[in-house]
C-alpha cells in the first residue's frame, strides 16, 4: 500500500542524513536478491491473532500441492492456502526487500512471470521507468547521535539552523507561548494534517520542522497544496524520543535539504487467457526498502496468483504492479500503454494476511455489487469502507480512466512499511478468510464458471 494525502500520491523519499554533532552518516545498500525458482517451497507462519479469533495458531509447514491448472470442460480446483503460504515465502522470505528497480523487485517479478506461465497464462513483462525524487542532502547538527528523516512532499528545499524546541502536535494553541522565532521545533505526528503543523510552525517563526511518527517504523507524506517555506521533515518514534531531551538543553540543530531526481526502472507482470481483458485482477509486489514486506504486500500478490490459477479464464487479465510504494507508478504506467476501456471491472488485492478491519475500497456501485454476492454466499467479515489517512492502492489508476475498480484488504497493519511486516505475522486464518471472499467474488460476478 502506498501511503498519500489528499489524493497525492508520497514518493519514498531516501538519501536523508541527520547529523548530530557533525557525525557522518553512512548508508548500508541494499543486497542483491537471490534469484528466486519459478515452484513456490515450503513455508511456516505463525499466524496473527485475527478479528474473528482470539487464539494465536502456528500454520504447518505448507507443502503446495501439484498445481491444478483447470481444462476446458473440467471443474476448476479450489482455492489452497497453502500454495498462498509457499509464495509469501518466496517473496518475503527468500527474495525478502523489493524495492522499486532493486534486484530484489526484479526477482520477484521473474517468480510472478514463472508462476503464471506454469498456471496457464500468456505472460509478459513490462519495464517502465519513472523518475522519483529523493533528498540528497538533509544535515542536522547538535551532539551526540544520529537519525535519518524523510522530507515531506512540499518541504522547501535549503539549510536552516536554530535552536531545538518540542511543541505537542503542533497546533496553533500549543505553540502560542514558546518562544519560537528562529527555532527548529519538533512535534509529533497525529490529529492535525501535516500541512496544517507546517503552517502553525511557519507562522510561530520557526526555521525548520521535525515531524515523528506516533508508532514505530518510518513514514513520509506531503503538505498538501500549499508548500511549506521551511523545511520539513518526517523522522521516527525513536528518533523523536531521542532528540526531545534535547530541546530542554537548548540544543542547536542544522537542517539542510536539496532534491534530485533519479530514475528507476521497474516491470509489471502480465498473464493473460485469451486475447481480451474483461477483468483485471491486480496487485502490487514491491515493497519499502525498510522491510521485507510480507503483509504489505506479499500476500496480496500471493493471493492474486492463488485466485489467477482457481478462476484462469477467457477474458481474465492478471497484472502484478511494480513501483506502487513509490506512487502507483505500475499501475499508472499499464493503463498508460494499454486501453483497458473495454474492461467490466477491476480488482486490485493489498495486503491479505492480516484481519485488521477488512474493506472494499473504491467504485460505489462495484462495492455494492460485490457485498450483495458476499452476503447471497454466507456471512464474510467484510464492508464498504476507505483507506487509512495518507494511503491508496493500484486500483485508482483504473478508476481515473473510468473502468469500475476497488481494492479489497484485510485492513491496515501498523507493522507495514517497517521490519517487522515479516512471514511470521501472517495469520493462516486471515489468509483463507481472504480466499474465500475473493473466490465468491469472482464466482459469482467477475469471471463467471471459468474453464
Amino acid at each position: 500500500m502506498t501511503r498519500r494525502f489528499f489524493g497525492i500520491p508520497i514518493v519514498a523519499l531516501a538519501g536523508f542524513v541527520l547529523l548530530l554533532s557533525g557525525c557522518g552518516v553512512f548508508f548500508g545498500s541494499v543486497e542483491p536478491a537471490g534469484t528466486a525458482s519459478p515452484t513456490p517451497t515450503a513455508t511456516t507462519a505463525t499466524a496473527g491473532t485475527s478479528a474473528t479469533s482470539s487464539t494465536t495458531a502456528v500454520a504447518e509447514t505448507a507443502t503446495p500441492q501439484p498445481r491444478r491448472t483447470a481444462e476446458p470442460g473440467r471443474e476448476r480446483s479450489l482455492p489452497d492456502v497453502e500454495l498462498v503460504l509457499g509464495h509469501i515465502e518466496q517473496l518475503a522470505v527468500v527474495i525478502g526487500s523489493r524495492e522499486a528497480g532493486s534486484d530484489g523487485e526484479r526477482a520477484a517479478a521473474a517468480y510472478i512471470e514463472g508462476v503464471l506461465a506454469a498456471t496457464g497464462y500468456e505472460t509478459a513483462v513490462e519495464p517502465f521507468t519513472t523518475a522519483t525524487r529523493i533528498d540528497s542532502s538533509v544535515a542536522m547538527t547538535a551532539g551526540g547521535a544520529s537519525v535519518r528523516p524523510f522530507m515531506m512532499r512540499g518541504s522547501a528545499t535549503g539549510e536552516a539552523t536554530g535552536r531545538l524546541v518540542y511543541g505537542g502536535l503542533g497546533a496553533a494553541e500549543e505553540l502560542a507561548p514558546l518562544d519560537l522565532e528562529g527555532a527548529v521545533l519538533l512535534v509529533e505526528r497525529g490529529v492535525l494534517p501535516f500541512g496544517e503543523k507546517a503552517r502553525n510552525a511557519e507562522a510561530a517563526g520557526v526555521v525548520a520542522l521535525l515531524i515523528a511518527n506516533n508508532e514505530d517504523g518510518v513514514y513520509s507524506g506531503t503538505l498538501g497544496d500549499v508548500p511549506a517555506g521551511i523545511p520539513v521533515v518526517a523522522i521516527r518514534q525513536a528518533e523523536g524520543e531521542m532528540l526531545r531531551p534535547l530541546a530542554s538543553r537548548g540544543v542547536k540543530l542544522m537542517v539542510r535539504a536539496s532534491i534530485d531526481e533519479i530514475e528507476v526502472t521497474s516491470q509489471n507482470v502480465v498473464g493473460r487467457a485469451g486475447t481480451s481483458c474483461e477483468v483485471y485482477l491486480g496487485a502490487h509486489y514491491d515493497s519499502v526498502p525498510e522491510g521485507p514486506g510480507a503483509n504489505d504486500n506479499a500476500s496480496g500478490t500471493a493471493l492474486l496468483l492463488e485466485v489467477a490459477r482457481v478462476h484462469r479464464a477467457e477474458g481474465v487479465c492478471v497484472v502484478a504492479f511494480g513501483a506502487e510504494e513509490i506512487g502507483l507508478f505500475g499501475s499508472q504506467a499499464f493503463v498508460d500503454a494499454h486501453d483497458v476501456s473495454g474492461a467490466r471491472l477491476m480488482l486490485n488485492f493489498d495486503m491479505a494476511g492480516r484481519l485488521d478491519g477488512p474493506v472494499i475500497v473504491g467504485d460505489a456501485g462495484l462495492t455494492e455489487e460485490l457485498l450483495d454476492a458476499l452476503a447471497s454466499a454466507g456471512e464474510f467479515p467484510i464492508a464498504a469502507g476507505v483507506f487509512p489517512p495518507f494511503a491508496s492502492s493500484d486500483h485508482v489508476s483504473f478508476s481515473e480512466v473510468g473502468v469500475p475498480s476497488v481494492t479489497i484488504t484485510s485492513g491496515d497493519d501498523p507493522a507495514i512499511h517497517t521490519s517487522e511486516d515479516t512471514a511470521g505475522r501472517i495469520s493462516v486464518a486471515a489468509l483463507e478468510t481472504m480466499l474465500g471472499i475473493v473466490d465468491v467474488v469472482l464466482g459469482s460476478v467477475a469471471a463467471g464458471d471459468p474453464s
